[in-house]
Order: C-alpha cells, then sequence, then structure tokens
C-alpha cells in the first residue's frame, strides 16, 4: 500500500490529466478503506481541490459507500463553490438518513482544524527558531572586539527592527596600526538584506587587507555585491580608514547618510559633513572618489543609519538628522559607549513607544586629549 501522502499527490495530478485513471485509482483507495483512505480525504479542503471532490461524489457504486463518504461530502457542501460538483454531492446524498452522517462531519470537521491548527502552530514554532538561529548566527557578524587604538575611543550598536536584519557595521584591524570603520545600510530587512549584509561584509574584509586606495577598494566591492546579489538589491556604505599616528581619516562614501564630525571650541561647534564618494554599491559597476582629513583632540565623529535619523513618533513626525546632531552636541566630554547609548536612547524617547520601522545603527568615534 501507498504512502497516504502520495494518494493525494497523485489523485490531484491524474484528475486533470487521466480522469479515468483518477477514477480507478481512488476506487482502488476506497475498496481498501482505512486509514490511507481517511487522510485523502481530509486532505481535499482547499478551493483549490474542486475536481478531487467531484471525483470523490461520483464514485460510489453502492448504497454503503455512499454512507461511507457521506459525512465528508456533507462538510464539502458548506465550501464548495462549483455547480457541477454540488450536484454531484448532492446526487451522491439523495436518499440518505444524514443526521448521524452531519454529526460524523462536524466531528470530522472538528478533526481536520484542530490537525491544521497543530500543524501550523508546529511549522511558526520551527520558523521562529529558524530565526532565532540566524539572529545568533548574524550578531557574530558584528565586532566581537575591538582593536586598541592610540588616542581613540569608539563604540557601535546595531538594534533590529526585526530578528535579523539589513543594517551592517564593522571595525577592522589593518596594517601599520590602522583602523577600518564600517557602517553600511541595505536594501530591505529580513533574512534576504541579513544574507546580502553577510556578502558585503565578506567582501570589504576580504579588500581591505590588501588594498591601500579606498576609492579602488570601493570599486572592488561595488563589483564583487553585484555579482553576487539580486537586480533589486543594494546597500549604501560609509567606509574609512583611521591612522593613529598622525590622526588622519581617509573615507569613501557610497550613498550613505553622511557621517559628522563634531569640532567643539570656546564658542561654537563646527559640523563637518563626510559627503565624498559615489552611488550606492550592488547596483551597477561605478567608480568612487576618496578624501582624507586630519581630526583633532576632542574632535567627534557620529555614523550612523537611516533607522535613527528617521526614527517616527506615533503622530508620524520624523527625528530627522537635525535633532540627531544637536543631541550629539551636548554627548561631548562623555565616552564614545554613552553617547551612543544617550543618542538611541533619545531616539527612543521620541518615538515614545511607537513602533520601530527600521534597523538602527549608530558608531561614535572620540579623538582624544
Amino acid at each position: 500500500m501507498k504512502e497516504p501522502e502520495t494518494f493525494y499527490e497523485e489523485l490531484r495530478y491524474l484528475v486533470v490529466e487521466d480522469p479515468r485513471e483518477a477514477r480507478r485509482v481512488f476506487l482502488q483507495l476506497l475498496d481498501s478503506g482505512g486509514p490511507a483512505l481517511d487522510h485523502f480525504l481530509g486532505r481535499v479542503s482547499s478551493p483549490a481541490d474542486g475536481r478531487l471532490r467531484q471525483l470523490v461524489a461520483n464514485a460510489p457504486r453502492n448504497q454503503r459507500e455512499r454512507e461511507r463518504l457521506a459525512p465528508h461530502l456533507i462538510a464539502w457542501q458548506e465550501i464548495e463553490t462549483d455547480e457541477f460538483t454540488l450536484r454531484a454531492i448532492t446526487r451522491a446524498l439523495d436518499g440518505l438518513d444524514t443526521r448521524s452522517a452531519a454529526q460524523t462531519s462536524l466531528a470530522l470537521e472538528v478533526a481536520r482544524l484542530t490537525t491544521a491548527i497543530g500543524r501550523e502552530m508546529a511549522q511558526r514554532e520551527s520558523l521562529n527558531r529558524e530565526l532565532e538561529i540566524a539572529q545568533e548566527v548574524q550578531a557574530y557578524f558584528f565586532p566581537q572586539r575591538l582593536p586598541t587604538v592610540p588616542g581613540l575611543d569608539y563604540c557601535g550598536h546595531c538594534r533590529p527592527a526585526r530578528e535579523v536584519g539589513g543594517d551592517y557595521y564593522d571595525f577592522l584591524e589593518l596594517p601599520d596600526g590602522r583602523l577600518g570603520i564600517a557602517i553600511g545600510d541595505v536594501s530591505g530587512k529580513g533574512i534576504g538584506a541579513a544574507l546580502m549584509m553577510a556578502s558585503l561584509e565578506a567582501s570589504l574584509r576580504g579588500q581591505a587587507s590588501v588594498s591601500h586606495n579606498l576609492a579602488d577598494l570601493m570599486k572592488r566591492v561595488d563589483k564583487l555585491v553585484y555579482e553576487a546579489s539580486s537586480a533589486n538589491r543594494y546597500a549604501t556604505l560609509f567606509y574609512a580608514e583611521y591612522d593613529s599616528r598622525n590622526r588622519q581619516l581617509s573615507y569613501v562614501n557610497a550613498g550613505h547618510n553622511p557621517p559628522v564630525i563634531l569640532r567643539k571650541s570656546a564658542a561654537t561647534c563646527e559640523v563637518l559633513r563626510l559627503e565624498t564618494g559615489g552611488p550606492v554599491i550592488g547596483l551597477m559597476r561605478q567608480c568612487y572618489e576618496q578624501e582624507s582629513l586630519s581630526l583633532e583632540p576632542g574632535d567627534q565623529v557620529v555614523l550612523f543609519t537611516d533607522g535613527v535619523s528617521e526614527s517616527m513618533n506615533i503622530r508620524n513626525e520624523e527625528w530627522g538628522e537635525d535633532r540627531l546632531i544637536e543631541l550629539a552636541k551636548t554627548c561631548h566630554g562623555l565616552s564614545a559607549s554613552e553617547a551612543v547609548a544617550q543618542i538611541l536612547g533619545a531616539a527612543e524617547a521620541f518615538a515614545a513607544g511607537a513602533p520601530q520601522h527600521d534597523d538602527m545603527t549608530l558608531v561614535v568615534l572620540c579623538v582624544l586629549n
């Protein structure tokens, strides 16, 4: 005897391609009775199974077989929309005492729904576990330790909107004591965005240690991500390298929200935006420009994704880059980790309980005196 599931799949195919063979197979199943028949009849429940219901309704050869199928036929009357199938069901039930069959039909329907709910809960539990595993794996993509850099205090944090997200930040320990700093935002959310984020990280890490020209580095990363991702996926990316020997910061901005340098003096706080670079990563092969500048003791560099600056409250008002920058100015003198906590806390306070609609990633660098 075949597996119960096999009959359902086979008959779904045969009832369209070879109705006579479908009738022969079903009559064989009807003659055998038992769990395989009950399993098959229990599966015939979706609107797309109208042909199977018509096959069953036309199949009985005697009174006993009509009584055997009656509970299922009664249950199908409630969901059937095809006129011919309804007529076949009515003919099959004609002359039967359907009172006990109706009670059996109700019991069958309750059992079917209970089984369906149990199956759905099991599938959701399995999916939730898979998402938990994906979340645990993605956590390892973020820096597990911070390389020591003389004269620099720095910190980063990512708060995904879902179990897994598409935001990315990284700190790379490079030759000659240089530090690579990356922050990015992949289009979309969920598993697809997380997979592209992993590809972006691998591409950048693979190229950063062998390339000293950041514009060329970004061009190579763009090519690798372009070839490895689907046509509708892209990422913004800001990448910089800091040399503590001369406090030199070199960078390329590939379509990302421009990070800011906050340079405080006795009278004011100068805001420098890091915009030089080119278009986003992964849509087409592009060329990029790099820029270099010297940082000064006391400078604070703030890198963020739009999930931070575009944090929304329940009135759909946006926090905005201006509020972010003004808040960051008040963090002068704090450690990098304290500044990160204070800025993200302010964005969360502004949202005031509204759902987080995007991943939020923030990196702060503080040049020590």
